[in-house]
């Protein structure tokens, strides 16, 4: 039964790795510090490709930034709610709406990402005139990514264990004192990892943005938060499109495995947290 079963596990484990060393293999031909930094070899063949200047010679620095920076604003937005949601699910909810609100953050998770896209689209671009801009992209990410920071901080305060909660009653702590010198000592770590896989989770997204956010190319740096912006997802997938040019399309590759080492870097982060809590 354990070989069976192990044989069964097998695909989840090799196929990851395939698909990681196929990314690396094709964009290995693209794929070197100058792209990143600019060149007008490397980095701005994509660009005169498709008719901008603006780009040419830049390579995908503007991209990683645009991509970081909706990133941060967007766990700055989301954190601060989850954080409530959590402390809310552990002192105030009773059993009924505790069981409420995980079904409810179950359901928003598994809400399509591009559905919130289509909505942000509706609701900020056209209703509020915000435009296509960095503010509009980093809220919809900040509503993508807050059921699963919510749910991570929800588990970071259950795994308190409940006598260190009963003590401080007991020594009648207030509740904002429980919680800045009890709970938050213990939980922190939990949070934290909670935060860098909601990170990743935000560096993964494209369609959400796709709609709200981000545009091609003519941008380096955002003036303002009602700015577009640039980004690794959606520059990979405009540039995928252009199956006739293998440079753009070595180029896209190349983008593909820069975004996925940011990815993989905040979920290891988040690993490594992990087994850190669990060894101490």
């Amino acid at each position: 039964m354990k070989v069976f079963l192990s044989l069964l596990a097998l695909p989840a484990l090799l196929l990851p790795v395939a698909c990681f060393l196929y990314i690396i293999v094709q964009a290995f031909p693209a794929l070197d510090w100058e792209l990143i930094v600019g060149s007008s070899a490397s980095s701005g063949a994509a660009g005169n490709l498709f008719g901008d200047a603006a780009n040419a010679g830049h390579g995908l620095w503007s991209q990683i930034s645009g991509s970081l920076l909706m990133m941060l604003l967007a766990c700055l937005l989301a954190a601060p709610i989850a954080l409530s949601i959590a402390l809310f699910h552990a002192l105030w909810a009773s059993p009924r709406q505790q069981r409420m609100l995980i079904t409810l953050l179950q359901v928003l998770q598994g809400i399509p990402p591009i559905v919130y896209g289509l909505c942000g689209l509706v609701l900020l671009i056209h209703l509020l005139h915000w435009g296509i801009s960095l503010a509009a992209g980093g809220v919809i990410l900040a509503v993508v990514i807050l059921p699963l920071l919510s749910s991570n901080a929800i588990h970071a305060l259950q795994r308190i264990p409940i006598e260190q909660t009963e003590s401080a009653k007991a020594l009648g702590l207030s509740v904002g004192a429980m919680i800045t010198r009890v709970w938050f000592p213990v939980a922190w770590s939990g949070m934290l990892t909670g935060l860098l896989l909601a990170m990743a989770r935000a560096l993964s997204e494209t369609a959400p943005i796709l709609f709200t956010a981000t545009v091609f190319s003519g941008v380096l740096w955002p003036d303002s938060i009602f700015s577009p912006v640039t980004s690794l997802q959606t520059h990979i997938f405009y540039l995928a499109q252009e199956g006739s040019n293998a440079h753009v399309i070595d180029v896209a590759w190349a983008s593909a495995a820069v975004l996925l080492g940011l990815v993989i870097c905040f979920s290891l982060s988040a690993r490594l947290l992990r087994r850190y809590e669990e060894s101490s």
